[in-house]
């Protein structure tokens, strides 16, 4: 995994320096401090070589835009997943079959959240490409047929399925999701990513986002996994970094403190 970035020259990052004590990673800021960039400068680096624990990142690049907003860019066991991704990239190279019973248990649980007239789900139907869930009415219908919550949380799901020992990026990872999901959200990416040691980079603008992260890295309750938030800001015309710790997060949450600006 990753444990610490330098990022130099790319794009509105000229000096970022942070220590990444967190296998989960939420960034937060507003518009235009880099949040995306931040994602692209580590896509641009784990995919081009094997990742190993205390890797350093070094970027100076100035990139051009390099993929459109709705393609999901996945070499190897690294997963960029954009604000508008369409799951069909991931499908052309994977199939659902590669869910393990851990993935497949709280996928169904979190699909039912998502939907409460969910029962079951088959995610072998099909070919193994479009899952197809029975309603407690006896109805069926194939899940990639339904809401974009559904199609963004099987995209994170395929991302992280497909990622073991690897890294999966998610900008505005709060797209498609009512904010009453996204506690549970957090817990299904915590257990997936500790069972599959994956290291995870999200961006938002919610503070519901950052509210239920700040939960579920501090749960007692929960497979604990280490996080972290970082704030990118914009001072005097330069980008620079903030991290929080799970402690912090906490004390930040419990005292309605405004971190996002």
């Amino acid at each position: 995994m990753i444990a610490s970035i330098e990022i130099q020259n790319y794009r509105n990052l000229k000096n970022i320096n942070i220590d990444l004590t967190g296998q989960l990673n939420l960034i937060t800021g507003k518009n235009n401090t880099g949040k995306t960039n931040f994602l692209e400068s580590i896509f641009f680096y784990a995919s081009q070589k094997e990742i190993h624990l205390a890797e350093r990142i070094v970027i100076n690049d100035q990139a051009i835009d390099f993929v459109p907003d709705d393609e999901i860019l996945s070499p190897q066991n690294v997963k960029f997943i954009r604000a508008h991704s369409s799951i069909q990239s991931l499908l052309h190279e994977n199939s659902f079959d590669c869910f393990t019973n851990l993935i497949t248990e709280k996928a169904v649980n979190f699909l039912k959240r998502i939907d409460d007239r969910i029962s079951e789900v088959d995610f072998l139907a099909d070919n193994l490409r479009n899952p197809i869930a029975t309603f407690k009415d006896g109805k069926t219908v194939a899940l990639l047929r339904m809401g974009s919550g559904v199609h963004r949380i099987l995209t994170i799901l395929l991302a992280l399925s497909t990622s073991k020992n690897g890294i999966v990026l998610i900008d505005e990872i709060e797209n498609g999701f009512h904010y009453g999901v996204e506690e549970e959200l957090w817990a299904l990416i915590s257990a997936i990513a500790k069972d599959q040691n994956i290291q995870v980079f999200a961006a938002t603008h919610s503070i519901d986002t950052i509210r239920a992260f700040g939960k579920i890295i501090n749960d007692e309750n929960e497979a604990k996994v280490p996080g972290l938030l970082i704030k990118l800001e914009n001072i005097d015309g330069i980008i620079e970094s903030l991290t929080f710790d799970p402690e912090e997060l906490k004390v930040i949450l419990d005292n309605s403190i405004e971190v996002r600006k």
